[in-house]
This record gives structure tokens, C-alpha cells and sequence, in this order.
């Protein structure tokens, strides 16, 4: 698929309740943890991109610096999937045909891994071959299934057929904890 139909998604608005503060804004190789994805991904040419985010984000005008459309979620007690609802209105009034959804806090995903997963209709990442995982693309005939997921599971339940691309686990690894800054890369 080529990356101008595209429609790339950051969720950005999780209440980091495990970490004890904002873990989005905490620098991380001289970059907020929330903003390595849209660096990261600056280089591709996304026909849209959104982040959704908490409306008191301090990161809001930084991603807007980066190209995105800022989507507030007044609500992110409501889970991952009412942030993934409100990416998908917004897409909606695009010509997208697929979104690309990654997490703020997966700051080490690379160029080349969001590249190989927006090349094919359905992707996520994997490690090991275990689940399918962010980030991931959901085509446009995914959407309306989305709209019915509910709390933190996402799009988890859509993935069962989608192909998987092989990343490291390095690429993988999540921030929830401040032990996980300075976790190694391959734990």
C-alpha cells in the first residue's frame, strides 16, 4: 500500500498510572518518550496523521510541529479503544485507506518496521512469532469492527488473521515503568 493512503495514528492519551507521572514527557535520548514515533516516522509520507491526545498534553504542540492533527480525548479513563474511536471519526472524513496505529510509548519502533508494516492490507508487528501487536495496520474495511471495541483491548481481537512482520524486541519494547528506560534492549 503506499503511504499516501495512509492514515497514521499515535495514540498518545493513556493515563500512565503505572509509571507515576507524565511518562510521555520524560526525555529519553534528548526526546520526550511521546514523541520518538513522530520523528520516527517524519520521514514518511503519511497521507494523514493524527495523535490523540490528553487535552492538558504538553506534547500537543510538538506533534503539530511534526505534521499531526491533534484529536483531544477528554476521556482516556475510557481506555485504548475510545482513543482508537476517536482516530477512526477523524479518519473517516479522509480519503485513508487504512490507518497505521502506534503507541507514544513504544518509543524504539523504526523507519524501516513502520515501512514494511504499511507495505500489506493487514500487518502488525510481532516478535518470535507471538501476537500480533502495535503497530499495526487496519484497512478501511476493519473500521467499523474497531468502533466496537471496547477498554484496552483495541483492535486485539481483529488481528488473529493478520500477516505478521518480524521485529526485534528492542523495536517492540514499551515504556509503562521508570525501570524501562534503562531496561536493556534485549529483556
Amino acid at each position: 500500500m503506499d503511504c499516501a493512503d495512509i492514515a497514521l495514528i499515535v495514540l498518545a492519551a493513556g493515563l500512565g498510572s503505572r509509571f507515576g507521572a507524565d511518562k510521555l514527557s520524560v526525555p529519553l535520548d534528548g526526546l520526550p518518550v511521546g514523541l520518538h514515533i513522530a520523528h520516527t516516522s517524519n520521514s514518511i509520507d503519511f497521507g494523514w496523521r493524527f495523535a490523540i491526545c490528553s487535552p492538558a498534553s504538553s506534547l500537543t504542540p510538538r506533534y503539530v510541529e511534526y505534521g499531526f492533527t491533534v484529536i483531544d480525548n477528554a476521556n482516556p479513563e475510557a481506555g485504548q479503544a475510545h482513543s482508537l474511536h476517536l482516530a477512526i471519526r477523524a479518519a473517516e472524513d479522509t480519503d485513508a485507506k487504512a490507518l497505521l496505529v502506534t503507541l507514544a510509548d513504544m518509543p524504539f519502533v523504526t523507519e524501516g518496521l513502520l515501512r514494511k508494516i504499511a507495505a500489506f492490507p493487514t500487518m502488525a508487528a510481532s516478535y518470535n512469532g507471538r501476537n500480533a501487536m502495535p503497530p499495526v495496520l487496519f484497512p478501511r474495511t476493519h473500521w467499523a469492527g474497531l468502533l466496537n471495541m471496547q477498554g484496552d483491548a483495541g483492535g486485539r481481537s481483529l488481528l488473529h488473521a493478520a500477516q505478521k512482520v518480524e521485529a526485534s524486541a528492542a523495536e517492540l519494547r514499551d515504556i509503562d515503568v521508570p525501570d524501562d528506560l534503562v531496561r536493556p534492549a534485549d529483556a
